[in-house]
């Protein structure tokens, strides 16, 4: 999804910056996505049928689209709040993940923010009374370190305000 459809999607103001995973994290990826799918074509031809290849094809036509998928952003810093890759729960929401990466986007105001667990994989929102939090499940755990501390800075300036 490009900057002007998220800017309508969320009402989010102006994206200010956009973040991936890591670039060891993401070469690591690919390259473990293109050995497995190194094994599967060599595994697929001495297969004789068409019929025969297919479950090898698709284990391929997975990882070639891992491959590809690897450089998503999965952060977006806008004027109002952020925009967050959420954790699918369910089989079906990681297919559905895979097809349609903006169904998994969520939007977070600032000031709904209470923290980010240490492991990068949950914020709390809310406020800190009995009942009052609830924990959303995110993909940023593999964000580099240098840009998860420009996502606190971020967010800190934008609450003290």
């Amino acid at each position: 999804m490009d900057k002007l459809g998220l800017m309508q999607r969320f009402s989010c103001g102006e994206i200010e910056e956009k973040y991936e995973n890591s670039r060891i994290f993401s070469m690591f990826m690919q390259l473990i996505f293109t050995l497995v799918g190194a094994y599967f074509l060599w595994d697929m031809l001495p297969e004789p049928t068409f019929f025969s290849k297919l479950d090898n094809m698709g284990v391929l036509v997975f990882c070639l689209w891992r491959i590809h998928r690897q450089r998503d952003i999965i952060c977006y810093v806008t004027e109002k709040g952020i925009i967050v890759r959420r954790q699918f729960m369910s089989l079906r929401e990681f297919i559905d993940e895979q097809t349609h990466e903006e169904k998994s986007l969520v939007f977070i105001p600032y000031e709904n923010i209470f923290s980010i667990s240490d492991d990068w994989r949950e914020i709390q929102l809310g406020a800190p009374e009995e009942g009052g939090i609830a924990v959303l499940p995110i993909h940023l755990q593999f964000l580099s370190s240098k840009n998860k501390q420009a996502v606190i800075q971020r967010i800190k300036k934008e609450q003290e305000k």
